[in-house]
């Protein structure tokens, strides 16, 4: 057999594999994983492989004509992953909230100073609405099962097609530099003048992006990593409110308890809206710091300075956005 020719329907040998290679192989392991019992880690993981596939694959096809055999092999992955990502969102969205009311039924179960008299009340409500949500998880994964093993061939069948095509391609892995992203960020600040609470998703998405570009640089690039870094930060600070928004929506209309004051959709308001200021802050402190003319000289190497040492040497502290970054 021609050393250049591929079995039909076989991958590329796994030995001394390229980096891309491995990615879509642990892709379709997900897939696998997940089909067999669809847990939330796997479910997210999944996801996260299937979202950075699919922001990845347009840098690995730069250069290649509309025509080319990669370019179609890439549009019909695609379509199977959007369909993919659809049905695993109702999923996750869930296991987002449970997650996210067992973190704040620990934090009210506290005992503490200045504990509200409402506590008991929204830990009641926590309980019953967590119900409510694992229900609704259980009739989302079957009908996640159900949707991947219809789609399972599909998805197995269109991955391989696309490691066959991308198999003689020159990949390289770093796509970018950091002055490439930072002209992408650059133009995300003209399409996001003024952050809001209207548009603030939008940028989250927009930013998610940009980051999994600086991803495919870090590695050989540390201000493409710091890049990577801070909008990564951006990204949590923006979906924290956007959890906490979604949450309180839900919990509305499941307690139906619109107008009483004091119980769980009253808190969940007040934590979205305190979320929501801390994101607003943060996205526009990062996108300015990431935009300073200075940051552009920031992964130059300086010469070294010699200092004296100082006469009192205290330990370094942490702050806490640091350490929760």
């Amino acid at each position: 057999m021609n050393s250049g020719s591929l079995p039909h329907g076989k991958a590329p040998a796994e030995a001394a594999a390229p980096e891309w290679l491995h990615q879509i192989a642990a892709w379709r392991d997900l897939l696998d994983e997940c089909l067999r019992k669809p847990t939330r880690g796997r479910v997210h993981a999944l996801r996260v492989a299937t979202l950075r596939l699919q922001s990845d694959i347009p840098h690995w096809l730069a250069g290649c004509a509309q025509g080319d055999t990669c370019v179609r092999a890439a549009k019909r992955w695609n379509r199977q992953a959007e369909k993919l990502r659809r049905a695993l969102r109702p999923v996750r969205a869930v296991d987002v909230d449970l997650g996210r009311l067992g973190r704040l039924r620990d934090i009210l179960a506290e005992p503490g100073e200045g504990r509200i008299r409402s506590s008991r009340r929204c830990l009641r409500q926590i309980d019953q609405l967590a119900r409510r949500f694992r229900q609704q998880r259980r009739a989302a994964q079957k009908e996640l099962v159900a949707e991947m093993m219809d789609r399972r061939r599909r998805l197995r069948r269109t991955s391989l097609a696309l490691e066959m095509a991308f198999a003689p391609q020159q990949l390289n892995a770093t796509t970018a530099s950091s002055a490439r992203i930072r002209e992408q960020l650059a133009a995300l600040a003209t399409e996001f003048p003024e952050l809001s609470e209207d548009n603030l998703h939008a940028f989250r998405m927009r930013v998610k992006a940009v980051r999994y570009l600086a991803d495919l640089s870090a590695s050989t690039d540390a201000h493409a990593a710091r890049q990577a870094a801070a909008m990564g930060r951006m990204q949590v600070a923006a979906g924290e409110w956007h959890d906490l928004k979604m949450l309180a929506k839900k919990a509305e209309r499941e307690l139906g308890n619109r107008e009483s004051k004091g119980g769980l959709v009253e808190l969940l308001g007040e934590l979205a809206s305190e979320s929501l200021q801390k994101a607003l802050a943060l996205c526009r402190r990062t996108m300015a710091q990431l935009l300073k003319p200075e940051a552009r000289q920031a992964a130059q190497p300086r010469a070294a300075v010699l200092k004296f040492p100082p006469r009192r040497v205290e330990p370094l502290g942490v702050s806490h956005t640091q350490a929760h970054a």
